[in-house]
């Protein structure tokens, strides 16, 4: 936890009433909550530790009168404020504040108008309906509540096209995509029934929202292609109209739900256009439970599972809904294979541990920039700082004479890197290096994601593994000040320096204009900044790990992103974010040079300027939107730069990688690897 808690940090989580701690902990115990739920609601708790402290509010009992006077409240604003109220202690005495819907955070922003004289802890305030629900509110409550959310302190949804509706509605506000998992402790391996030849294909659906689509299901089921049955059952509270094949039940006990599951061939989640990821929680249960799932390819659920782990269907197509349910009852081993890769999702990314995690990883990264940053100077930070154990890896191709001078600069810090791993594809890269006894040198295949995992292979017990590009110059105190800020901080989990220039951008820089920039105190003042702030993700050129983090979440380098990479460090650096705090640590300096020399040729790498930010975005390590943007600029600025292209840049062939990927993204046949065969 950051080095300025002493105490615990505490978190209240506001949820709705019937939610509360005490409530819902009981009815689980009955197994009346349907579902595969947590001991407490959403599993927040999941993030309590020896330095968190998680609580969640509770059900205040309610006569008659308390509970019309709640009611009443809710319909004339729009949300439970008086359950806010009736939780305003835990609430206030809180370190942070997190809410699961719109409707809680705009209770909590609601008493934080109402109470101007108490500290207001920050709030994380995730939304769930509130852009499908935005275009059908009154005017008057839709700036109520644009006024209140505008309060918040970062604002989270679980779709990012819920997310990107909201961007027009706040502005300038930070905006933050959270993937929503269930509890995958255990998944049960699924015994495949053998079932006499013609058997109706046993189809479950299973939701209340109202975005779910029941009539574009009954069609589908009531007429399957090639003469094949089906016995529908449809778990809703909602009516719907049951035709022979089709069985409508109420499902109040956690039994009944998981009887269907089981009995059931496949489950279909039928959705009409929504914003919100509506059915995300039956596609995961239904994981869960060892079941292929069909859904209507709408509200963001792509961005949970791709069409390797779920098969998606277009809105309202009734015959292909039919011929989907008919591909996966006939076909038991492509089932198995969904199944598995859907569940490997849920191991890793989509589960409520991960879910809690990231909330928590999140409140750090408020509480530090309300804290605006640390100095760490203790004697016990100090003393921790010089014990840690560094290991510089470099990554390099092409550059020898480059490279010789990066690694006799890291030879010079003020805190001695432990190891310099230097790993080349061919003996020609490394030529002339100077031996020491802290350097070793490595071969691995050509590929800027291989060859730093080749480098974590070889880290052995360091603390901290620090990423160079081999023509990045550090200021001599760099591996100190990370020191310094992995030991004042336990929670960073992945740290970036601070660039004072940036050849990449430019013609490039030699050594000796490096030399003179970190030697100016003009170019290099520290004074003002924080030591530590967050940062959305690492730049590649220079970022250091907290190794024991990394190793025991199994993180690697994605190959599948060759060559030079292109955005691999924002992916490894999210993905290792989510286990903990991004920092900038502003006191780590240094100068990227931007050496042309080795760089992927102009058509790989514009290929790779499309290809890659949909890769990622389709991973989830990426959002959406700026990989649109990513890729909009960069077609952009190729295209308009390629009339007057800079001597140091293929302009044109980059504009010709672009369109290329382009192409394959129209095709569905885009892919990171295109560019090996290019």
């Amino acid at each position: 936890m950051l080095e300025q808690y002493s105490a615990p940090l505490r978190v209240f989580v506001q949820l709705s009433y019937g939610y509360g701690a005490t409530n819902w902990h009981a009815r689980w115990a009955r197994g009346e909550i349907p579902g595969i739920n947590e001991p407490y609601a959403y599993g927040y708790y999941r993030a309590a530790g020896p330095d968190t402290v998680i609580v969640q509010s509770e059900d205040q009992p309610e006569n008659f009168f308390s509970r019309m006077l709640r009611y009443g409240v809710r319909l004339v604003v729009g949300f439970d404020f008086v359950q806010a109220w009736r939780n305003r202690d835990g609430i206030l005495s809180a370190d942070v504040v997190w809410t699961h819907t719109e409707a809680q955070a705009l209770a909590v922003l609601a008493l934080y108008r109402l109470t101007p004289w108490a500290a207001h802890p920050p709030l994380i305030a995730q939304s769930v309906w509130l852009m499908d629900r935005w275009p059908h509110e009154p005017v008057w409550r839709r700036l109520l509540m644009q006024h209140l959310l505008s309060g918040a302190d970062l604002l989270t949804f679980l779709s990012p096209e819920n997310l990107k509706q909201a961007r027009s509605v706040f502005p300038g506000k930070r905006l933050e995509w959270v993937a929503f998992g269930i509890c995958a402790d255990t998944m049960p391996p699924r015994i495949r029934a053998e079932k006499p030849a013609g058997s109706p294909i046993q189809v479950l659906s299973v939701g209340n929202d109202r975005h779910r689509d029941w009539t574009t299901l009954i069609a589908a089921t009531a007429n399957l292609p090639d003469g094949a049955t089906c016995a529908l059952t449809v778990a809703t509270a909602r009516p719907i109209p049951t035709p022979a094949h089709v069985t409508r039940v109420a499902v109040t006990h956690n039994d009944d739900l998981f009887a269907l599951y089981d009995r059931a061939d496949l489950v279909v989640v039928p959705l009409g256009e929504n914003l919100h990821a509506s059915g995300i929680t039956v596609i995961e249960e239904a994981t869960v439970r060892g079941l292929p799932v069909i859904a209507t390819d709408t509200g963001g659920l792509r961005h949970y599972f791709d069409d390797d782990c779920v098969m998606y269907v277009p809105v309202g197509d009734v015959a292909a809904l039919g011929s989907a349910i008919v591909t996966l009852a006939r076909d038991p081993d492509l089932c198995a294979a969904m199944v598995e890769r859907a569940r490997a999702r849920m191991r890793t990314e989509l589960n409520s541990q991960a879910y809690a995690l990231r909330h928590l990883a999140l409140s750090h990264e408020l509480l530090a920039q309300q804290a605006q940053g640390l100095v760490v100077d203790s004697g016990t930070v100090t003393q921790r700082a010089r014990a840690m154990k560094i290991t510089v890896g470099i990554a390099t191709s092409g550059r020898p004479a480059i490279l010789r001078e990066t690694v006799a600069e890291l030879q010079r810090q003020t805190h001695p890197p432990t190891r310099i791993i230097v790993c080349a594809p061919t003996p020609q890269d490394v030529a002339d290096l100077p031996p020491a006894p802290n350097l070793t040198i490595v071969q691995g295949a050509r590929g800027l994601a291989h060859q730093r995992n080749v480098i974590l292979d070889q880290a052995g017990d360091a603390d901290l593994v620090v990423f160079f590009d081999d023509d990045f110059i550090p200021d001599r105190a760099y591996l100190a000040q990370c020191a310094n800020a992995f030991a004042g901080n336990p929670d960073i989990v992945v740290a970036t320096g601070r660039v004072l220039a940036d050849g990449a951008k430019g013609p490039g820089l030699s050594v000796e204009d490096a030399r003179a920039l970190l030697a100016d105190p003009a170019t290099n003042p520290v004074a003002g900044l924080p030591m530590v702030q967050p940062t959305w993700s690492a730049y590649g050129c220079n970022m250091a790990y907290r190794l024991s983090t990394i190793r025991d979440a199994g993180l690697r380098f994605d190959e599948r992103l060759p060559l030079y990479g292109w955005y691999e460090d924002i992916d490894f650096s999210r993905r290792a974010g989510a286990l903990g705090l991004i920092a900038c640590v502003n006191g780590a300096k240094g100068v990227h040079l931007g050496s042309k020399l080795g760089r992927t040729p102009g058509r790989k790498l514009g290929y790779s300027q499309v290809a890659n930010p949909l890769y990622l975005a389709r991973k989830g390590s990426y959002p959406l939107d700026h990989a649109l943007r990513s890729i909009a600029r960069n077609i952009a600025m190729n295209t308009l730069r390629s009339l007057w292209s800079e001597p140091y840049i293929d302009r044109r062939g980059r504009v010709v990688g672009n369109w290329l990927g382009l192409r394959d993204a129209v095709l569905g046949r885009i892919a990171p690897e295109n560019i090996l065969s290019m």
